[in-house]
């Protein structure tokens, strides 16, 4: 996809969220619920693979 209209499609989509948001299309988030959604994103890299080289 082209870099533009690759952003532009974002910018699209952004704005959408906001008119959606401004109109109140989403529910209501309980603050109890709050604790369960804000989970940290860990990630871990796979190991890195040794080699061994020797000269005989």
């Amino acid at each position: 996809m082209e870099p533009k209209r690759e952003e532009q499609e974002k910018k699209e989509a952004l704005l959408t969220f906001l008119e959606f948001t401004r109109d109140g299309k989403f529910a209501k988030i309980e603050e109890s619920s709050l604790a369960y959604v804000r989970l940290k994103e860990q990630r871990e890299d796979p190991p890195q693979e040794e080699y061994f080289y020797s000269v005989r």
